[in-house]
């Protein structure tokens, strides 16, 4: 985590630093793979922690799974409900993803509970809108989320009538999140 800090104000400084990352749709995929792996290393996460991340299905999501698999991390990967999901879910579920969903089952309580009981420490997002949200929401108090170049949304929703709608700076710090935008 702290490479990861030590290289942020350079990447203010030089915007092209982070281009590996954030060119999804590269075709030099091994630069970006070395660019994910640098990300994660500088999370530090630990045989057996879990990481949740996003666009799970996209190039990079992909690489991440990978990754992650090969330094025995466990993953939580949200995809775009969309026709095909079952065949999304088999084909991330064999590149190594341990539990890949929907994004519309991050709004029930079985998502919650599978939370709950993976304790995700860190998050990646590769998306703007409700899947930033509901990886921000999979994240234990304290967690870190990585932002690249999506802007993160105004206000986080909850479903139903028992909360409303709190801003996302709020939220970040009553979950005590290490917010990263790069």
């Amino acid at each position: 985590m702290n490479s990861l800090r030590r290289v942020l104000p350079l990447a203010h400084q030089n915007p092209n630093l982070w281009t590996g990352i954030r060119a999804f749709s590269s075709s030099d995929s091994s630069s970006l793979r070395k660019s994910v792996a640098s990300l994660l290393d500088s999370l530090s996460l630990k045989q057996g922690q879990t990481l949740v991340q996003n666009c799970g299905d996209s190039d990079v999501g992909k690489i991440v799974i990978e990754l992650a698999k090969e330094r025995k991390l466990q993953t939580i990967s949200i995809i775009d409900d969309r026709p095909g999901t079952p065949e999304t879910i088999e084909e991330l579920k064999a590149l190594g993803g341990d539990l890949v969903v929907p994004e519309s089952y991050t709004k029930t309580w079985y998502m919650k509970r599978l939370v709950s009981e993976m304790s995700p420490a860190a998050g990646i997002n590769f998306s703007d809108g409700y899947q930033a949200t509901a990886v921000g929401k999979a994240l234990v108090d304290g967690g870190t989320l990585v932002s690249y170049s999506k802007k993160l949304p105004k206000h986080v929703v909850y479903d139903g009538a028992a909360r409303r709608a709190i801003e996302w700076d709020t939220f970040a710090k009553e979950k005590k999140l290490k917010v990263l935008n790069l």
